[in-house]
């Protein structure tokens, strides 16, 4: 899908510069606009989870404007949780019952949808029973998936959210996205080290190397028709 001047804009950078000891993240102009897949991409130490946790008002910036559904990480991040959901696969999660934890959660969202919470249990083969401690990493990974996912979120943001998953939990993941945007208000931004996958379901990529952008746009357009993601990545330096 090409964006048009008159579609709305779900997260809107402009002059973006955060700094973290010696390294320094910088990204002139970005807009992730409704019904998306977005592949943040680039080698370690590029910048990938500086720009999400920011996104999703978990640290601050030095510079520059950033607006998610017209709220300002910094000022407002209660209200930036409200609309985007964050997963990381570090992030902690409490030490209940699965079907327990769900309920809990489900009283911080008017947005929280029951059926979709069972749907994704039956497609993550996720005992309800189980407590979150004895859960696999794996397992984990799919139950905080399920968390971001069981209140839509207009924006949904991914870190890393394939690790520890084999690769039949990894296309059950890569469906959940893809259903994500059968919404075309909603859009994900995702990053991963596993290109492949970020290849097959991103329409447009974001590639950072050392804290710059070194391509962004729409996927077949930034990679080319001759080569790889991987391939591409590696003549800019940036896997």
């Amino acid at each position: 899908m090409s964006p048009t001047a008159t579609e709305p804009v779900l997260v809107h950078l402009d002059g973006l510069r955060i700094r973290r000891g010696p390294f320094t993240l910088e990204i002139p102009a970005w807009d992730l606009r409704p019904g998306r897949v977005v592949g943040l991409v680039g080698g370690n130490g590029a910048g990938k989870t500086t720009l999400l946790r920011h996104l999703a008002g978990l640290s601050p910036r030095d510079a520059g404007t950033v607006s998610v559904l017209g709220r300002d990480p910094v000022r407002d991040p209660g209200g930036v949780r409200s609309v985007l959901g964050f997963m990381a696969d570090d992030l902690p999660v409490f030490d209940l019952r699965v079907d327990r934890l769900l309920r809990t959660l489900s009283g911080y969202y008017p947005g929280w949808d029951p059926a979709l919470v069972e749907h994704l249990l039956g497609r993550f083969e996720l005992d309800p029973r189980q407590r979150a401690r004895d859960l696999s990493k794996g397992q984990a990974v799919r139950l905080r998936l399920i968390c971001v996912l069981a209140w839509r979120p207009e924006v949904v943001v991914l870190d890393e959210p394939a690790a520890g998953l084999d690769l039949t939990g990894r296309r059950r993941l890569l469906e959940a996205v893809l259903d994500v945007v059968q919404d075309e208000r909603r859009s994900v931004v995702v990053s991963s080290h596993i290109l492949t996958d970020v290849e097959r379901i991103a329409d447009e990529l974001l590639v950072l190397r050392r804290g710059r952008v070194v391509a962004q746009g729409p996927t077949p357009q930034v990679v080319g028709e001759d080569r790889t993601l991987e391939e591409a990545l590696l003549s800019w330096e940036a896997a």
